[in-house]
């Protein structure tokens, strides 16, 4: 399970590295760290929850859709 881990933590700090290289470079480091979370949590499930749960639990609940709703992270 370890190994999991660290590849899933691996992956999400490729994604973060890549998303903080697109962002605009006049946004302050805390506002990009923060938005960055805020990228994180809006993400899908991982394949081995749903399969974990038997698909009880099939969509992340506080998923946020990025053109409908405000981050407001300042």
């Amino acid at each position: 399970m370890k190994a999991i881990d660290d590849l899933f933590n691996e992956i999400h700090l490729k994604r973060a590295l890549r998303a903080w290289n697109l962002m605009a470079a006049r946004k302050s480091s805390p506002r990009k760290i923060r938005l960055l979370k805020k990228t994180k949590q809006a993400s899908p499930l991982p394949a081995w929850i749903i399969l974990k749960t038997k698909r009880t639990v099939r969509t992340n609940p506080k998923r946020r859709a990025w053109r409908s709703t405000d981050v407001e992270v300042g």
